[in-house]
């Protein structure tokens, strides 16, 4: 029973595709021998409608001559290669001797306040962002805790 509900409800739709197919399908296209036929189209004795329907276009009374026309024929534009783009600047390279030196030793910071530190030499290290202090000479050093590393 249940294979029987599906296999009807298929063969419906099939059915009726078929018959809407058929009803829908258009007429063959006249031949040339059917258009000739036809009558030569006219209008009415009011001017408003034709005379006959279906009809066929009237052929030309005078064979039109064919006029001359000068063919404008436009260059092809030049075509010329893009110019060379050169390859922007390198910022200067870091001296090899910067490079070598690893960086100093870390030193003790012997008073530290809101502003900054010194070193055991007396020399004062400014505050900036972080943990970031500043030389007298504008080299950036770095505090962890009660070390100063340059």
């Amino acid at each position: 029973m249940r294979i029987v509900k599906p296999a009807a409800l298929t063969a419906a739709l099939l059915l009726g595709a078929l018959w809407c197919a058929s009803a829908w399908a258009q007429k063959p296209a006249a031949s040339a021998q059917d258009y000739a036929k036809l009558p030569v189209c006219t209008l009415s004795a009011d001017g408003k409608r034709l005379a006959v329907e279906p009809c066929r276009t009237a052929p030309a009374r005078v064979p039109m001559p064919r006029r001359a026309v000068t063919q404008i024929i436009q260059p092809m534009p030049k075509v010329t290669r893009a110019p060379q783009v050169g390859m922007p600047a390198m910022p200067p390279s870091i001296p090899i001797e910067t490079l070598m030196q690893p960086p100093g030793a870390p030193i003790p910071a012997t008073g530290c306040d809101v502003a900054g530190c010194f070193g055991p030499g007396g020399a004062r290290y400014n505050s900036s962002v972080g943990n970031t202090l500043i030389t007298p000479g504008g080299k950036l050093c770095n505090r962890t805790g009660s070390w100063i590393q340059c």
